[in-house]
């Protein structure tokens, strides 16, 4: 089926199972690392957000020949599930004394983002960028999240530098960090046997750093003094692997391969493992025990070099 023809079936069938009780349009959106993805939009009158349910897995399942109607039937059931925000809701993000609690920051690629930052309050960290976001409910299941753009700020009356203030205390209290070996966080997910983790065992010593949510945890790369405690605690300077947007490995330098082999290890995993929009990075970063700094390491120099910025980024 051609893809165009798929969204207008999907747009029509949702439609007139809605009736008149919602408008249902199909709209492109942008997300994380210049994805763009297909969603169909649903407006009700009895309510001021329209979500958005993404269409492009929905598609791959007609193409293994799921019949529309099924799909169609798996769209309204997360409709149900998920309904739009209660008013009383609504309402209150467009308050500042609500939000400010729930404001937060995570880190993505400057450079496959270049068309979202032009339009969202950011700063440079690198080669990264610090995006803010608000986290408009959670549950066991996750967390539904809204990207901070400029207007936000000018409709609850801030600067870019109190959003900063804000999202730090947030950040780190409502996601506090840690730091697990990587054989500790397979086990947690069955994804080996806690009773023989030696046949398992890396080649290099890893540690994963995300936070206790498990949720845009790279960000911890930015928590005060979390490297520079871990680097004392190991004598050593690190390696940081970005395996995606919501962690980061660490290594010792002495004991890891040189940068140019983990970088190689880094750009194959993410074109073979990890969904485009979870990309952080294809090379990794140096954290230096001595300087308290996070850099770019050269492949053919073992100090620190300058960031796109000019500078590297203290912790």
């Amino acid at each position: 089926m051609v893809y165009e023809t798929f969204l207008s079936n999907i747009q029509s069938l949702v439609q007139a199972r809605f009736g008149g009780r919602a408008d249902v349009t199909v709209r492109r959106v942008l997300k994380n690392n210049g994805l763009l993805l297909d969603g169909l939009t649903i407006s009700s009158p009895s309510s001021k957000t329209a979500p958005t349910i993404y269409l492009n897995s929905y598609y791959e399942e007609a193409e293994e020949g799921v019949p529309l109607s099924a799909i169609t039937d798996q769209i309204m059931l997360l409709c149900e599930e998920n309904p739009a925000l209660p008013e009383r809701l609504e309402e209150a993000l467009h308050s500042f004394s609500f939000v400010r609690e729930r404001i937060a920051y995570r880190l993505i690629n400057a450079k496959k983002n270049q068309w979202l930052l032009s339009d969202i309050p950011h700063y440079p960290y690198l080669d990264l960028a610090i995006v803010f976001y608000l986290i408009v409910s959670e549950n066991e299941d996750g967390q539904m999240t809204a990207l901070i753009h400029h207007n936000h700020l000018e409709l609850w009356g801030i600067t870019k530098e109190e959003l900063w203030t804000l999202a730090e205390q947030n950040t780190l209290r409502l996601m506090p960090g840690c730091i697990t070996p990587i054989e500790t966080a397979l086990a947690e997910l069955d994804l080996i046997d806690p009773a023989n983790p030696s046949v398992h065992q890396p080649t290099l010593p890893l540690y994963v750093l995300t936070n206790q949510k498990g949720i845009n945890g790279a960000s911890c790369m930015l928590y005060p003094g979390i490297l520079k405690d871990f680097a004392e605690q190991l004598q050593d300077d690190l390696f940081i692997l970005p395996s995606s947007i919501h962690e980061v490995l660490l290594t010792p330098r002495s004991q890891s391969f040189p940068p140019d082999e983990l970088n190689a290890m880094v750009s194959c995993i993410n074109r073979t493992d990890v969904p485009i929009e979870d990309r952080l990075s294809d090379h990794i970063y140096c954290f230096s025990r001595a300087q308290s700094c996070l850099f770019l390491p050269s492949v053919s120099s073992p100090g620190p070099v300058s960031a796109p910025d000019g500078t590297g980024n203290p912790q």
